[in-house]
């Protein structure tokens, strides 16, 4: 037993010596980039610093799994002399090719502003242009190629060496090796631990590293061997390169800037309703619906009866709403490899007017990404399940019931100093679709089993503004509803791939008139980023795929994708378009329920396809060299 610990007190100290040296590079990282982070404190950097071997941990476990699996094996000949060479030899050469991928990213860095993924392998890496070039790299960076050297050598030199005449050659009992293949079994499972980042609901993920800085200091926060590990398996995002880029920009700009009027200062409440199709809501589905309060608010508001999502995921709307980036691939922004892209967002943009931002959630801290992507959209707190006081809330599934949950929401508000900018995601109307035991026979069954649940949260919203009401900040603050994708559907519109899409969005404000009306205008979630700063006139241009709402002399639109298809409905048309060529094209106002292609019959079809390929080039583009703000 003694020789096995001695082995595993060995080992621990080798990992130790991967962590200082992977510390030391990110350290080196800083220094070579102090310039972009010059706004960093001591503190912050401290901070960083000690959380990033988190990520560390976690990319060392994985890429070393074999190194660590000989390592901790039962059995004598680990005491081998030759073994243990063969231990020093894979321990060095891993290792230093992930050292490698830090120090190429050093630099790289002042090129993309993020960490290395795994199209560092693609063809656009290691292609002609890569050949090309490295040459000049080499010349021109050869000190990091010094540093590294100098890395590599510390790990070889500064690794511990066992002696195999030191341990003891006795034979091992039954109850010996017994004993350790279950150490074996332990360590193995502490080492999964560090390997997946600790014991919350995903394993660890790039856009984790949002929990402990800013979205401009989270690649300092990581390591390149870990977000090269992350991406491995997504598929890389391709730039479809439709048009020149002079003749992109002419067809198509997501750069916005509503500068034309006098300042405001208007708080801003944005709810997200869980799965809130247009269908349940009566007041926008011919008298047929789930929603009698929602129904009299809209009669007070400005609502748009053409409005739809620009995905079917929650975790798709919320960069769609707080940050104008429609879900134009298979895999969500929040679990990509560009999560950790510098972005405008609702509250980053209102930062600079000095509003404070809270989001709002009560499922568990870590659900969909919510937490981590509300850090990196700019908010400056987040509140969910863990921290609210009364657990006895618990719906025993998902979170935390709507209607308690809201309420708190309105008090929590009150704590705020003004201008706030706040959002709450409701989510007792997600399956199971559960209402608390006391309002089991309040709300209608309906016909599908989400209905009652729709009932239940409208009232939940009923109980949520007689609250609000009650608080001072009510009449200067603009309420925005709206949903974050669509449920089950009923009637043939509902489920077609126009209606499917069909929800709320509906601005209400107690003292401003000009939020009153139905309005027939193309509605989309990228659109209420635009139109909240065009409202508080906010005097900064952005980066954003939708417009404002209350602007008309901007082109309104939806878009949306989903199974390799995207549409684009403009104009009274919906495009349906699979990368290369359209494969669908509806009249809406004629054929609501799609019957009648007419994608060879319109004369109109090239301007609706090229404006759709504008849109689709121009965010690939953006979101793959991490063009999505303006500084």
């Amino acid at each position: 037993m003694k020789n096995y610990f001695d082995h595993i007190k060995i080992f621990i100290y080798r990992f130790l010596l991967l962590v200082v040296i992977f510390s030391i590079s990110r350290y080196l990282f800083y220094l070579f980039n102090v310039n972009y982070f010059d706004t960093l404190k001591t503190t912050e950097l401290l901070k960083i610093m000690f959380f990033g071997i988190r990520f560390d941990l976690s990319a060392l476990y994985y890429f070393n799994i074999l190194f660590i699996l000989l390592s901790l094996i039962p059995g004598k000949f680990k005491n081998n002399a030759n073994y243990q060479n063969v231990l020093l030899v894979l321990f060095t050469v891993v290792n230093s090719a992930l050292l490698a991928t830090n120090y190429i990213d050093t630099k790289f860095f002042d090129f993309e502003h993020k960490r290395l993924t795994v199209d560092v392998f693609s063809n656009e890496w290691l292609g002609e242009d890569f050949i090309t070039l490295l040459p000049a790299f080499i010349k021109d960076y050869w000190y990091l190629i010094i540093i590294w050297l100098v890395m590599c050598f510390g790990l070889y030199k500064l690794y511990p060496r066992i002696n195999p005449r030191k341990l003891e050659d006795k034979q091992i009992s039954v109850l010996g090796i017994s004993y350790q293949i279950g150490i074996f079994i332990l360590t193995m499972a502490i080492g999964l631990l560090f390997g997946r980042g600790g014991f919350q609901l995903k394993p660890l993920r790039v856009i984790h590293a949002a929990e402990y800085t800013s979205a401009k200091n989270i690649p300092l926060v990581l390591n390149t061997p870990f977000t090269i590990m992350k991406s491995f398996g997504t598929k890389n995002m391709n730039v479809n390169k439709y048009f020149k880029q002079d003749e992109l920009t002419s067809i198509y700009s997501p750069v916005k800037n509503y500068s034309d009027h006098q300042s405001k200062n208007q708080n801003v409440v944005l709810i997200i309703l869980e799965s809130f199709s247009k269908e349940y809501i009566g007041a926008l589905n011919n008298g047929s619906g789930y929603t009698p309060f929602l129904d009299s608010l809209i009669n007070e508001s400005l609502v748009f009866t053409n409005a739809f999502a620009n995905g079917k995921r929650s975790m798709e709307a919320m960069p769609s709403i707080m940050a104008g980036l429609p879900a134009l691939t298979d895999e969500t922004y929040i679990t990509s490899r560009y999560a950790s892209n510098q972005i405008n967002s609702i509250a980053t943009m209102l930062d600079q007017k000095g509003y404070y931002a809270a989001f709002f959630h009560g499922g568990k801290n870590g659900t969909m990404g919510f937490d981590k992507f509300a850090e990196i959209a700019g908010f400056k707190d987040y509140y969910g399940m863990n921290e609210y006081p009364y657990q006895e809330d618990y719906d025993g599934n998902w979170g935390i019931y709507d209607e308690p949950y809201l309420k708190y929401f309105a008090n929590k508000m009150s704590e705020f100093e003004e201008p706030f900018f706040t959002s709450i995601f409701t989510l007792t109307s997600h399956h199971p679709y559960e209402v608390p035991q006391k309002y089991k026979s309040k709300f209608p069954k309906g016909t599908l089993n989400i209905h009652e649940s729709i009932g239940y949260t409208d009232f939940a919203l009923k109980q949520f503004f007689k609250e609000a009401k009650k608080m001072p900040w009510f009449s200067n603050t603009l309420f925005i509803l709206t949903a974050d994708h669509t449920a089950q559907a009923e009637s043939a519109y509902y489920k077609n791939r126009l209606g499917n899409y069909a929800i709320p969005i509906l601005f209400y404000h107690p003292t401003d008139s000009l939020f009153k009306g139905k309005s027939k205008v193309i509605a989309q979630q990228t659109d209420i980023f635009p139109t909240i700063m065009d409202y508080l006139c906010v005097n900064k241009p952005f980066i954003c795929f939708g417009n404002s709402l209350l602007n008309d002399s901007d082109k309104h639109f939806t878009i949306n994708y989903i199974n390799g298809v995207y549409q684009l409905y403009k104009n009274d048309y919906l495009l349906q378009f699979d990368g290369n060529k359209g494969i669908g094209l509806y009249n809406i106002k004629k054929d609501s329920l799609l019957e009648n292609n007419i994608v060879d019959k319109l004369d109109e079809m090239s301007n609706l396809e090229n404006y759709l390929k504008a849109i689709i080039q121009t965010y690939q583009q953006r979101v793959v060299i991490n063009d999505l703000t303006i500084n």
